[in-house]
């Protein structure tokens, strides 16, 4: 199978960590004017730091909008959880422990994006899945087909905790249809049926016959009919058509569905 490639370059940022804060942080410094500050509650939320440089950590502002430095900071890139801001004159901060407050300017709402260099394959069971150029409420950009293989340049995370993958020049696909491993090979083959219990048979209806040279008794066969109908069978038996027919099944079921079923066109992967 060969691998698409969609050319992308991503600019690298700290993976994402979520850590806790400790004590209070000491003041080192404070503003001397006096500045209106605003209380607001917010749903509980997540931020990130996005300063290259981290963010700086600031006490709660006094009654006259002073807000204290601190010496320690957060690196850039970690989450922190928060419910709480405060505007103070024309700067707004986020409250993230006790007597902790990080600047607006420091952090973002947007997960950040981290670097990745791996192969991935679409498991959209059979269909295709919509592509489009933003994880967070982006526009739809095309579209990408069950088993195929990309190389996925980076991921990120959405408001609801859903992870995406880039697949290069700003392509993203929601992270739930797409898979490390590589998709048994799909084979298009015919199918009849037959009633096990006609011949004398007590296997039942979970089986097939197949050319055992091909499919080996107790494989495990996906079996996808014209009208989309998935069947789970394992190869059980075999037959004088088989033998000379190895890309043909034979499904067993009753005699009533065996006789409508007539000849088929299918699909059929090893599972």
């Amino acid at each position: 199978m060969k691998v698409k490639k969609i050319v992308s370059s991503i600019v690298t940022v700290a993976s994402l960590t979520f850590v806790g804060i400790g004590a209070s942080a000491s003041v080192v410094s404070s503003n001397s004017q006096a500045a209106t500050v605003a209380n607001v509650d917010m749903p509980q939320t997540t931020i990130y730091v996005s300063n290259p440089n981290g963010a700086t950590i600031y006490s709660t502002p006094n009654a006259k909008g002073q807000v204290g430095a601190s010496s320690n900071g957060l690196s850039n890139g970690t989450a922190w959880a928060t419910s709480k801001a405060m505007k103070i004159g024309n700067s707004t901060y986020y409250q993230v422990g006790n007597g902790q407050w990080l600047l607006s300017t420091d952090v973002s709402f947007d997960a950040p994006v981290t670097s990745l260099n791996k192969t991935m394959y679409v498991n959209a069971n059979g269909g295709s899945v919509n592509t489009y150029n933003s994880a967070k409420n982006g526009s739809y950009v095309g579209y990408v087909n069950d088993g195929d293989g990309y190389a996925v340049f980076a991921q990120t995370t959405d408001a609801s905790g859903q992870v995406w993958y880039n697949l290069g020049q700003n392509t993203w696909v929601n992270g739930q249809y797409m898979s490390d491993e590589k998709p048994a090979e799909k084979i298009s083959m015919s199918a009849t049926a037959y009633d096990p219990a006609v011949l004398g048979s007590s296997m039942g209806y979970s089986g097939v016959a197949a050319n055992l040279s091909k499919y080996p008794k107790g494989t495990q066969l996906k079996i996808t009919l014209g009208d989309g109908t998935v069947l789970n069978r394992t190869v059980n038996d075999t037959g004088t058509f088989a033998y000379s027919n190895p890309n043909q099944l034979d499904i067993a079921m009753p005699n009533s569905q065996a006789l409508q079923f007539g000849r088929q066109s299918i699909t059929v992967q090893v599972v």
